[in-house]
């Protein structure tokens, strides 16, 4: 049986519009996957993850350098997104202090939603056998990929609508369980309706 994406996202309470905004986008993604999702505060969470995703905003806010900080300690895979633009003082030499990570510098929900399910995108197809990927759903996955790239480097229009997605979060950025239909079968559970 395919093991489900362990994924934490860090952010504080200013970047809940975000953090929604990457719930919805797993939603996006091209093929069946069972996804387990953490979220700050939940430090004890960070250890078990399998994938470990920084959002960046204006302003840095305990817990999340400590999350940051355990991730990079249990050596973590970690995908780092940061906001253009002023930045307070602390985060500035936080964002500093942290040159090492690969930040995808974003302005926009859109060019934060596309660098994340692009990451998201390669993680899986790195690790295609452990999360059940098969070869149809790899080339599915890979044109996905290619698609987004095409659309940042073309400069694709801001999406007006999208920015209210942004601003306010509505539930998608909470914990959660995505179950991969035809992969994912918890031990004990039930489809209502069968027999």
């Amino acid at each position: 049986m395919a093991t489900q994406v362990r994924l934490f996202v860090s952010a504080g309470p200013a970047e809940d519009g975000a953090r929604e905004l990457l719930g919805r986008a797993l939603a996006e993604l091209p093929i069946n996957v069972g996804l387990v999702i953490k979220r700050t505060p939940d430090v004890d969470s960070v250890a078990e993850c399998h994938l470990f995703a920084f959002i960046l905003g204006h302003d840095i806010v305990a817990p999340v350098g400590l999350e940051l900080w355990w991730a990079r300690r249990t050596e973590k895979p970690i995908t780092a997104y940061a906001l253009a633009g002023n930045r307070t003082p602390a985060c500035q030499v936080f964002y500093q202090d942290n040159l090492y990570l690969d930040w995808r510098v974003y302005t926009d929900s859109s060019g934060l939603r596309r660098a994340f399910l692009i990451d998201m995108s390669r993680f899986l197809l790195a690790h295609r056998d452990r999360y059940g990927v098969t070869l149809p759903e790899a080339e599915v996955l890979a044109g996905f990929v290619t698609q987004l790239e095409k659309a940042a480097t073309e400069g694709s229009p801001r999406v007006k609508a999208d920015e209210g997605h942004f601003s306010r979060a509505r539930g998608a950025g909470g914990g959660g369980v995505i179950l991969a239909p035809g992969k994912d079968v918890p031990r004990g559970a039930r489809v209502i309706g069968e027999d």
